[in-house]
């Protein structure tokens, strides 16, 4: 990075699978340890991280609780928020509640920006009465916006599916752009660099590329980086954010003797 510090950092890590292994827990928060120690050599004195975690609900609702744990010895990270994002679909059973749920964790270090963010849901109860200026005022008066201010509970983001023009085949951790543009407009601004680690897909770099940010990013597999370098040209060229039903590698597949 040529010692430039970022000013984002947005972490989608497997949630503890490691090549068809599953760590124990404790060796899998030693692991990321490591790298959100990397992360925070890299982020600036004013910055923002975010981290997409699992909470396995077979198994004490891990990793998530102990990664929080071991987040408090990092000092330089303030506990800020834990978001929930809803998927539409989910899996369950007839004796449990379905689990649609995935969470992020939000932490600062410093005093970073934030620039509030609305969803497209329209505010429509009225109430919350207020006096302002000597005039009785309700909430709609004195709103910034028609819309529903995004919280920490997000119903609004539609889980990636293959009909959707942004899905990439064969990346099933894909997390919605919506989400991480959310994200992005919310903790920087146009110019500024963000990092991830776990590129996977390349929904962070195509949420940088749309809103002017510079993106940093890397994976472990050279099949990921290679369809975050393909997602990123054809969006480019295309304006598509990624294949819908088709592939990345749909050029060579069709190449292939039938």
């Amino acid at each position: 990075m040529n010692g430039e510090m970022s000013i984002l950092a947005i972490h989608d890590p497997p949630y503890n699978l490691t090549a068809f292994e599953i760590r124990k827990v404790d060796s899998f928060i030693s692991w990321c340890k490591e790298w959100i120690g990397i992360t925070n050599d890299y982020l600036a004195e004013n910055s923002s991280l975010y981290l997409w975690i699992g909470a396995n609900q077979k198994d004490g609702f891990q990793p998530l609780p102990e990664l929080m744990i071991m987040m408090r010895e990092f000092k330089e990270f303030s506990s800020r928020s834990l978001i929930t994002m809803r998927n539409q679909r989910g899996y369950g059973t007839q004796k449990n509640w379905m689990a649609v749920r995935q969470e992020c964790l939000y932490y600062t270090k410093g005093d970073p920006l934030f620039a509030v963010q609305y969803t497209e849901i329209p505010k429509i109860l009225r109430g919350y009465y207020k006096e302002v200026g000597g005039k009785k005022t309700e909430n709609l008066e004195r709103s910034k916006s028609e819309n529903i201010r995004a919280s920490n509970v997000w119903v609004d983001v539609q889980q990636v599916f293959y009909r959707m023009v942004e899905n990439v085949n064969g990346c099933y951790a894909q997390k919605p752009l919506a989400s991480i543009e959310r994200v992005v407009l919310a903790s920087s601004q146009p110019g500024d660099l963000v990092i991830d680690f776990f590129g996977h897909s390349g929904t962070t770099l195509i949420a940088a590329e749309k809103t002017g940010r510079r993106c940093f990013t890397t994976d472990i597999d050279p099949i990921y980086c290679e369809i975050m370098i393909r997602r990123l040209e054809r969006y480019r060229e295309s304006g598509k954010e990624g294949w819908q039903n088709s592939n990345p590698f749909v050029e060579e597949l069709n190449r292939q003797p039938q």
